[in-house]
Parts: C-alpha cells; structure tokens; sequence
C-alpha cells in the first residue's frame, strides 16, 4: 500500500461526519458551536466531551483525551491507525492507495471476505450441532463443567461430528467452494483425502475484536489427543498476533488489567463468575504481537499459567516479553495446584478477589527458592546470590531495598554483604533526603508563555488569526513550534493532529481545543497579547542571561553586553507598547 498522503487523509476525514460518528458511541447534544457528552474514555457526571464538526476534532477536558475521527475509532476500538483508517474509508466507500497497483489485491480481498463468510458459517453449524442428538455428549460435557445454556449461547460454543466430512458436506450444500473452506482451515487437503479439521471436539469460536470470526478452537473428548486443536494460520487468522476472548474486552471499559490463562475454559468459566478481562493465548506461547496488543487496551497483565514447570517456563519468559514491550506485569497464582477453572467453581469471585497477584520480583525470587534447603549452608548461598542477579535488575532503588531487606531476612545474610554481591555501594549519609525525577512537562504548571504559545496555536488552527501574524520563533516549545510551522503552511488541525507523534497527541490535542471559542475581532488582540506574552519573557531570559555573564566580562566584552542588553529591554519596551511584530 502507498503512503497515505495529507490531501488523501485530509479527503477521509472530510467524507466521516465526525459528529454523526461520534455519536453512534456517544450521546451528544449541541450546545454553541460544538456538541457535548459523557466521555467515553474515563468515568465523568458531567459531560466535559466535545466534538468540534467544524475543525474535526474531540476533545475531553476532564482526561485530555483528544484528536481527529481517525484516533476516535483507535481509541474506540482499539485499532492501529492503518486498521482506523481502513474502517473509516470502507464507510464512506473510500478506495486506499495502491502501491504500483499490486495485481491480485482485489481478488486476495475477496478470498479474505469468503473465509470470513464461510467461519461463519461453520461456527453456525457447530452452534446448531451442539443442540442436536449428536451434540449430546459435549454438551453434557460443557454442563458438567459448570456453564448453562446462557453461558453456552454467550460463548457460541458448539460441537463438531465424528465423521470425517460432516463440516465440508453442510457448507458445501450452502454454497462454499471446497478451496474456500480449505483455504479457511475448515477442511484439511493430503494427497488425494480431504477431511474436516475438527471432529468430535467441543468447539470454541475465536472472535476479533470486530466481531469477525477469524478460527476455531477444539477441545477433544475421551482423552483424545492432542487435547486442545486451533485452526492452522489462515489469510484472516495468525494465532501469534490474536487473544481468545479479546472481543468481549472491546466493551469492558475502565480496565486496569488483563487477567492471561491457558485454556479457553479457564476464561469462560472465570468471566461467568464476574471476573472481567480474561483472555488466552491461542495454543502458542505468549509473543511479543500479543503483548503490544494487550498494551492498546490496560496499562497492566496478569500472567496466570499452570504451576507445573512448563507453565513456571512460561510465566518467566512471559514476565520478561512484557518487560521488553514496557506493560506492568504480575504473577497470578492459584493454590493447591489448582487451574483458574477449577479454582473459581471451588471458591468462587469471593475466593478469588482473595487472591495477591505476586510483583515479578517477588515471582522470580519464589522459583530461584525451588528445591532449596535453607539448612545447608551452601544451598542458601547460592540463592542469595541467584536472588541479587534478580534484584540487580530492578530500576527502583525503594523496591531493590525493600526486597533486598526481605532477603537478608530469609538467609541471614548481613545487608551490607548482600548489597556488596549486588554491587550497590552502602549509603553514606542515612538521613539524606530522596531525590525525586523532575516533573514531565505535563505534570507541572505551564508558564504564562506556554499558556500563551497554546492560545496562538488554537487562533491559528480556527482561522481566527491569518498566518502573517506570527512566526515559527515565537514558539519556544519543540511540539508546538513544529504545529505552528505545519498550520503556517496552511494544514489543517486535523492533519497536524495526525503528523505528531502519539505520545504528544494528548498536549496537542490540548492546544487545538478551547470551551469557550474567541471570536474575531477579539482574537486578534487575544494574539497580541499572547505575542507580547511571550516575547517578554524571552527578553527577560536573554537579560538575566546576559546579566550573569556580566559579573566575569571586562572591557570592551563587558560593554558590549551592556549595549546588546540595552537593546534588547529597547526592544521589550517597543512590543511591549504595540503588541505586535515591528
């Protein structure tokens, strides 16, 4: 695909009515020129939500949240920008670009739409089957587990025959070609036999985020093997980029974290239980596209695998995955070498709400103790020192401390000979103050000057002042002096919003959007006097500046500063008496 272009996006976003979008989430209603609502994005009584149809923008002012119709639907639905842009175009029937114009993309589009068509389908059939007499015993199955027939509808559970082409005959009686349905990983194809994919299984049907069947899952009966089967990779299906479950997660707003087991049924009978936010993988360990697709969503995942080793192996190598992708990660553990499943029908929500999730830390500290006797003097040893290569990783000063304390406790071991091996010097003074991290620019308080950049970058974006009236040097601030110089070439707000990286897109956002929206003429003298704002400021920084460098000059270097800052307070009192550019 090619490159999108501004003049393509900028055509997009003209064709999505932002409001008529926006409001297929949330319930808007006009007040001025812009129209208000309950933010979706945090919990709000009082609605602080806008959509601006006008410059194509939303905007929260309760949680900062905002941007163009393309971040409306990533936020909304979780979406990667190409994905957003995808389903947006598709609405307004919006050809995307060719690269070189591809040959066959039409028809891999096409073949695409008829296995998702044709998974459809088949998850109809194993639904209905599931009812029937030869659905019985997994039903009975299913039952026997704990789920009801409401359970089993949420779910759409299902059943698959035990011949050998039961699947392939139905579909194909409804029309399917044969390759389409191979092509799906419905009916696998070896030499000169075909046969159904799933046969005699309880059937779990795994569901986009979009609602899109993309595969199945099959759990055997009697002790078949393998227990668990998964639909090979497909064109609409890759078991390492997807979650089980994560279509139910798209509406559960206001998640803290994602809870990750193993098995499909350690998720279904964990959320009817009430406990939201659960998902598996699909029958591969735990990969890097899962994590970064578990990070558009919560800002933390508990990992919560079987205790045998395999599943210790998994939860070590899945700590670090999320480490490596920056997503907080704990340990989930079920006593008594129960699984989630059958935890949550022996104990319940109440049991399980007792349960503490274990820090990493905490969790690689545990397994390092397996098999240690802490009576053999040389066994202890090592552990101490197995512990301190784990707690020589960890960032925080206050949580290497804590659990180096905790160590010292358990081994008896002397701290200071601990932190020795850690190869973390003793603290000289005991009273010191700790040294906290400068605020983020987010965190503190703008300057009158920020204040004032903000306000000229939101005047530029309405129209309100013509571009002449500034220039990219009145903006001090890096973000906001590459939107001026992208508004002064006249882009829209919308394609700004959408050429800033997504970690400035909130203080972006902040500056294209105002409550109260300033008319002209007022907003030209609302500019002048951002302008005299600012360039105060900078005249008063270049002085001090000047000033202190003034107590070492001597001679002609110390009058040439004092002539430069003459100047420059000259120059102060100018602006300062017009408010505009001389």
């Amino acid at each position: 695909m090619a490159r999108l272009s501004d003049a393509w996006l900028d055509e997009l976003r003209s064709r999505v009515d932002i409001v008529d979008l926006v409001s297929s989430y949330v319930h808007l209603k006009p007040r001025g020129r812009k129209h208000w609502g309950l933010c979706p994005f945090h919990n709000e009584k009082t609605a602080s939500f806008s959509v601006d149809a006008a410059s194509q923008l939303f905007y929260c002012f309760g949680c900062h949240k905002g941007g163009t119709v393309i971040h409306f639907v990533m936020e909304m639905e979780r979406m990667e920008f190409m994905d957003a842009v995808k389903m947006l175009a598709e609405r307004v029937h919006m050809q995307l670009p060719e690269s070189g114009g591809r040959p066959g993309r039409e028809a891999d589009k096409a073949l695409r739409e008829q296995i998702f068509e044709a998974n459809r389908a088949a998850a109809l059939y194993f639904h209905e089957l599931l009812w029937s007499p030869e659905g019985a015993e997994i039903l009975a199955y299913l039952h026997r587990r704990g789920l009801d027939d409401l359970d089993i509808r949420r779910y759409g559970l299902g059943a698959s025959g035990k011949g050998w082409n039961d699947l392939e005959t139905a579909l194909t009686q409804k029309g399917y070609s044969p390759d389409v349905l191979e092509q799906a990983g419905l009916v696998v194809k070896k030499e000169h036999s075909r046969y159904d994919m799933f046969r005699g299984r309880a059937i779990f049907p795994i569901i986009s985020a979009q609602g899109r069947v993309l595969g199945f899952g099959g759990r055997a009966m009697e002790g078949a093997q393998p227990k668990y089967l998964n639909t090979q990779d497909t064109p609409v299906f890759n078991k390492r980029r997807g979650l089980y479950a994560m279509n139910l997660v798209r509406g559960e707003r206001g998640l803290k974290r994602l809870i990750l087991v193993e098995g499909y049924m350690d998720v279904v009978s964990l959320r009817k239980s009430g406990v939201e936010g659960v998902v598996a993988t699909l029958g591969t360990a735990l990969t890097g596209e899962q994590v970064r697709l578990m990070k558009r969503y919560v800002p933390e995942v508990y990992l919560s695998y079987d205790g045998d080793v395999a599943g210790q192996n998994a939860t070590l190598r899945g700590l670090e995955l999320c480490e490596e992708q920056g997503l907080a990660c704990r340990v989930l553990s079920f006593p008594e070498g129960l699984d989630p499943d059958e935890y949550i029908r022996k104990y319940g929500l109440e049991g399980f709400e007792k349960l503490r999730p274990l820090s990493s830390v905490e969790y690689r500290m545990q397994r390092e103790a397996d098999g240690v006797d802490m009576s053999d003097q040389e066994q202890r040893m090592a552990y101490a020192v197995r512990c301190c290569g784990v707690l020589r990783k960890v960032s925080s000063p206050v949580e290497r401390e804590m659990y180096l304390g905790r160590l010292a406790r358990e081994t008896g071991f002397s701290e200071a000979a601990l932190r020795e091996q850690l190869g973390v010097m003793p603290r000289q003074e005991e009273n010191r103050p700790l040294r906290f991290r400068s605020p983020r620019r987010e965190d503190r308080e703008e300057s009158e000057a920020e204040k004032a950049q903000r306000t000229l970058l939101y005047l530029l974006s309405a129209g309100q002042i013509s571009r002449d009236v500034v220039q990219e040097e009145d903006f001090d601030d890096p973000l906001y002096r590459r939107m001026a110089a992208m508004l002064m070439e006249g882009r829209s707000g919308a394609a700004v919003l959408d050429n800033v990286p997504e970690e400035d897109r909130e203080r972006a956002a902040r500056a294209l959007s105002r409550e109260v929206l300033t008319e002209d003429p007022k907003a030209l003298n609302e500019a002048r006097d951002c302008l005299r704002c600012i360039r105060e400021q900078r005249a008063d920084s270049e002085i001090a500046r000047l000033q202190q460098q003034l107590g070492e000059a001597k001679g002609a270097e110390k009058s040439g500063l004092l002539r430069r800052i003459q100047e420059i307070q000259r120059d102060k009192q100018a602006f300062s008496g017009t408010g505009g550019r001389e």
